[in-house]
């Protein structure tokens, strides 16, 4: 039975061959006379009735050609030839009748009854065998060593005859494809001349340019499509010489039609030369670029009464290339930016005008609508951004650009730019009033308006509003105090309502509001002394926060009965008596919780991304994800875990939890905590909202209650169909999870992933790079080490290199066993077999017995090269030099010494007597010594009469070991 190994080597082999005779294209073609007379040639000069070319598909072989072989091609399986191709020489049954391989054939057994075969395998230049050249007969014979020779000279003959097949095949195939190309090209004239450059070839493009057929061009001059003033000059001569010494001659210059019209053509002359290299003349390719000359003198006009315009405009107009240097700025662009004349030209447009926020903060590219457009080469309309003159003065602009788009390609972009500063702040009053407005008109939904009495401090509110702030809605109609709504907001954002309170009231010369309420009900939380510092203690200033006048604008959260929070956007208007006494402040307040969530989380990716981009450690990375997917959903506890081989256990090396909430690390069971686990191995994500009601944990809230955990998310990270680890999100209180915050933990998920994948490569190919070069030094050491001990030993030059030869080959066949385990181990079989390969010649010579057990890289090729010597001893003086003789290979593994031993012997049966050498050569000394070096334990080398016998007794573990 054959292992899959073996099973794939011959697939492999089975597929190489189709491969190489699809090159030949020689299947199933008629008979030809050069393959018919090497198999007569075959067949008289061996003197057999029968002579083949065999060629071999995976289901089928086919003959070439025959002598003395009547009927179709025997079926595959009765092939002689398929175990001739296994072989690298000459394969000869001198009897098949007792050969095991052949005994059995039905050709054999039945008509024709063949009694001899001898073929030499077909092996094509990269090494594939695709058949065989053989002769048959009806006795048992041998061949002689002439015939032998005279059979291999005809196989390399039968390849010689294939390989011309194949070189004449391609041969056609390219000078078809190049006359194709050249007939194609009709956009280029290309004409080949001889060394005196009269014509020898005209194309149709050369044709359809110049005029002129190729009958009337052929053996002309080609100087004839220079203009007089050129050929005055002798160009088409210094042309000519060019391409001979450079190797390429390119001009740009008029040339002249068959018409007497002159075109403008661009064009390329090279060296012709024949297969041998020698010189044989000229080619030329021509294109007509007259509309493109023509083109480029408008374009050239062009260009100028644009500048004169640009020259003119009020507006600033810059051109850009691809990376936004400023390549030409009008005189609107160096005004509007404080620049002098010509000093924009070369400089970035992002670094020098659009550098800084307003607030003097670094503006990153990538947060550049201006610089994303021209990256990505679309346009760009009436975009308001911020530009900074020279001096930091900044500028509200207006900006529209237009990608320059050349052969398909974006190089640049035309970018206008209008200042509009002292536009916008005319209009920002006007903003803000249809703002007001808009609040007043639209008073339902997500929209609450109030009227807070300022001398009673009492809010007169809507049932929209009322419901924000969890005030009933009969006692909001009729007045609620102002503290009602004040124990609701978030004490973080206290500080700044109250510094926009501050603001307004400041200054009217009527006092300031007093906040004694204020004071009591919604600073007692912690807030004692308020700020004037906007929302530096957790809010964030609106556009709106810090306006002058009677207008009043802040962004807060309420706190929810769950625990939460939304954000509101509360804007208003002071109401004055005449005298100028505030008296009201009516307004209206907007949701926008789902903006701010939004920025949060876009700010959440952004910080993901910074902080993984240069961490190295995988628990940092997944703890730096929990944190914050955590922070930004306001969670109790996130981790991510990876999951045990069984599939059954989530560990968790680092989790985030919520200041105040007990950390949850190491190994968790799926099963302790819900049914979930089947969801997750499909790759499904598990969402739940309340684990006391869902169905998959109902069972399970007491140890989950013991972890603090009432709702949850479980995403699973799947590679190749496998569930590998969870990103775990978990709250202690019921959360309704809407379809953006799991898309938002799968982003988290996703970048995860991506970020230890790259780690996790960055590692692989660090260890793979640190195996090669251990492997590379081994194999070295080892090499210098038979040579140096070959070359030591050897009594003549001659047995040196057939030693070193085939120690040589040992070690390469162990090392390609080695090679195929991935550089690290390899069974011991195969390494057995492949090692004693060259001295098995047939079945039965070496009898193995012992169990699959895998043996370290540098032991493995030890025993191989020790097997090697064993081997070629028994061949030339032991029981291999016998026809009957044979070799008993055992091993197995006991344990004593406490430790498993790998007990490994070497039994000769069936030689000639034994006779103790008078010395020990090196292949003596390195089998005692070698493998010893590597494994330790005992090796033990005897001569009894009988037949050489070799034992080795080791510790598994040293076998095992990758020295």
């Amino acid at each position: 039975m054959s292992s899959p190994n073996d099973e794939a080597a011959q697939q492999h082999e089975v597929e190489a061959r189709r491969n190489a005779l699809a090159q030949y294209d020689i299947l199933d073609t008629p008979t030809e006379e050069a393959f018919d007379d090497l198999v007569k040639a075959a067949s008289l000069a061996l003197g057999m009735p029968v002579s083949l070319i065999v060629l071999l598909e995976a289901d089928r072989q086919w003959f070439k050609a025959a002598v003395g072989f009547d009927g179709p091609e025997p079926p595959l399986a009765q092939s002689i030839c398929a175990h001739a191709v296994r072989q690298r020489d000459l394969f000869v049954v001198p009897d098949t009748a007792r050969d095991p391989r052949t005994a059995g054939n039905p050709l054999v057994t039945g008509a024709p009854f063949v009694r001899f075969y001898a073929g030499m395998p077909l092996i094509t230049a990269e090494g594939v065998a695709i058949g065989t050249l053989c002769v048959l007969d009806t006795q048992p014979r041998s061949l002689t060593e002439a015939q032998g020779f005279l059979l291999t000279t005809l196989a390399r003959q039968v390849m010689a005859q294939l390989e011309l097949r194949r070189a004449l095949k391609e041969r056609r195939a390219r000078e078809r494809l190049n006359a194709a190309i050249i007939e194609s090209a009709v956009d280029y004239g290309i004409l080949a001349t001889d060394l005196d450059g009269r014509v020898t070839s005209w194309n149709i493009g050369a044709q359809r340019i110049l005029g002129w057929s190729e009958a009337e061009m052929r053996g002309v001059a080609a100087d004839r499509i220079f203009v007089p003033e050129d050929r005055a000059r002798d160009t088409p001569a210094r042309e000519m010489r060019l391409a001979r010494e450079m190797g390429r001659a390119s001009d740009e210059r008029w040339h002249l039609r068959k018409d007497g019209s002159r075109f403008w053509a661009m064009g390329e002359m090279m060296p012709l030369k024949g297969e041998d290299g020698a010189h044989e003349g000229y080619v030329k390719i021509l294109r007509d670029r007259t509309a493109q000359r023509r083109a480029d003198e408008a374009l050239r006009q062009q260009t100028a009464l644009l500048q004169t315009v640009t020259d003119h405009l009020s507006e600033a107009v810059f051109r850009l290339s691809a990376d936004d240097t400023i390549t030409f700025a009008n005189p609107a662009a160096e005004a509007m930016l404080g620049w002098p004349a010509g000093t924009l030209i070369g400089r970035n447009l992002h670094a020098t005008a659009h550098h800084h926020h307003a607030d003097g903060r670094p503006f990153p590219r990538g947060d550049c609508a201006v610089v994303q457009a021209l990256e990505a080469g679309v346009a760009l309309r009436h975009r308001e951004t911020v530009f900074f003159r020279r001096d930091g003065t900044p500028l509200d602009v207006i900006t529209s650009n237009a990608p320059i788009v050349e052969d398909g390609v974006v190089g640049g972009a035309v970018l206008t730019v209008t200042d509009i500063t002292e536009h916008k702040a005319t209009g920002l009053r006007l903003r803000r009033s249809e703002e007001r407005l808009a609040l007043a008109l639209d008073a339902a939904g997500l929209i609450g308006t109030w009227d807070w009495d300022l001398a009673t401090d009492t809010v007169y509110a809507d049932a929209n509003f009322a419901r924000i702030y969890a005030v009933d809605e009969e006692r909001a109609a009729r007045g609620a105090p102002i503290e009602d709504y004040v124990r609701n907001f978030h004490p973080d954002d206290l500080p700044a309502f109250q510094a926009e309170l501050d603001r307004m009231l400041a200054g009217t010369g009527t006092g300031r509001l007093d906040t004694a309420g204020l004071q009591r009900e919604g600073l007692a939380s912690g807030s004692e002394a308020l700020t004037t510092g906007g929302l530096a203690a957790g809010g964030s200033a609106t556009e709106g926060a810090g306006t002058q006048g009677d207008d009043f604008a802040c962004e807060y959260r309420i706190v929810q009965a769950d625990g939460g929070h939304r954000w509101l956007l509360a804007r208003g208007r002071l109401v004055r008596d005449t005298d100028g006494t505030p008296l009201r402040l009516p307004g209206a307040s907007i949701d926008i919780t789902e903006r701010k969530r939004a920025e949060e989380r876009q700010s959440a990716f952004v910080e993901l991304g910074d902080r993984l981009r240069d961490v190295q450690d995988p628990v940092a990375i997944a703890y730096t994800a929990a944190e914050i997917a955590g922070r930004t959903l306001g969670l109790a506890r996130a981790a991510y875990g990876s999951i045990d081989p069984t599939q059954e256990h989530l560990d968790i090396a680092r989790d985030w939890s919520r200041p105040g909430v007990v950390g949850r690390e190491g190994r968790y069971r799926f099963s302790d905590y819900g049914t979930y686990l089947a969801e997750l191995q499909g790759g499904q994500d598990v969402v739940i909202t309340d684990v006391t009601t869902d169905p998959r944990t109902a069972g399970h809230t007491d140890v989950l209650a013991s972890l603090g955990v009432r709702s949850m998310i479980n995403i699973p990270l799947m590679e190749r169909g496998r569930m590998v680890a969870v990103f775990c999100l978990q709250d202690d209180r019921v959360r309704a999870w809407t379809a953006d915050l799991v898309d938002f933990a799968r982003n988290i998920v996703d970048r995860t992933r991506v970020a230890l994948a790259r780690l996790r490569a960055e590692e692989e190919q660090e260890l793979l790079n640190r195996e090669l070069s251990h492997r590379m030094k081994n194999l070295l050491a080892m090499v210098q080490s038979i040579a140096t001990q070959t070359m030591r030993s050897a009594v003549d030059v001659d047995t040196a290199k057939e030693v070193l030869a085939g120690r040589l080959i040992a070690l390469g066949q162990a090392h390609d066993l080695l090679m195929g385990g991935a550089l690290g181990s390899t069974l011991i079989g195969p390494v057995v077999r492949g090692a004693l390969k060259l001295h098995e010649d047939r079945p039965g010579r070496f009898r193995l017995d012992g169990p699959d057990l895998e043996i370290g890289a540098k032991p493995a090729l030890s025993l191989a090269l020790m097997l090697h010597e064993l081997a070629t001893n028994a061949a030339k003086y032991g029981a291999l030099s016998r026809e009957t003789g044979h070799v008993a290979i055992r091993w197995s593994v006991e344990y004593a010494d406490d430790a498993d031993q790998l007990t490994f012997s070497w039994q000769e049966i069936g030689g000639p007597a034994v006779t103790p050498p008078a010395r020990k050569g090196f292949g003596s000394r390195f089998i005692e010594r070698g493998l010893a070096g590597q494994v330790g334990g005992t090796i033990a080398l005897a001569y009894p009469p009988t037949g050489v016998t070799c034992g080795i007794t080791a510790p598994l573990a040293a076998f095992q070991a990758d020295g």
